[in-house]
């Protein structure tokens, strides 16, 4: 089973800048599948962390976590389509890094050693 670890916690003392990008547009994907006999000790672990090392994340005294409110709405919003966590995820990046708080920027991380896709049963 999967082990998943969602962590609110600054890793820095500092804001994190912006910087200015060009959009990518290449959308070629492939994935391999393979059936394993044994998996690796650290095979399906997933962890988000609301900002990368080294760097501040940001909390409203009313709503809470930036971070985590989004992946809350995201979950909300996306779960019911199928979409898969990593997908999911993504989505949080984009929208709490496209946003600036305190002046600053915030970006999240996915780290996973996860092996499927992993999609939510909504009852």
């Amino acid at each position: 089973k999967p082990k998943l670890f969602f962590i609110q916690a600054c890793q820095g003392s500092v804001g994190h800048p912006a910087v200015t990008v060009k959009e990518d547009f290449s959308g070629h994907l492939e994935t391999d599948a393979t059936p394993l006999t044994s998996i690796p000790d650290q095979a399906d672990i997933l962890v988000g962390m609301a900002t990368v090392e080294d760097y501040e994340c940001y909390r409203c005294s009313k709503t809470g976590s930036v971070y985590v409110q989004c992946l809350c709405d995201k979950m909300e919003l996306l779960c019911p389509l199928r979409k898969d966590l990593i997908t999911i995820l993504t989505e949080v990046n984009k929208e709490v890094g496209g946003r600036v708080l305190n002046g600053w920027k915030q970006m999240p991380k996915i780290t996973s050693t996860l092996r499927k896709q992993l999609i939510f049963q909504i009852p």
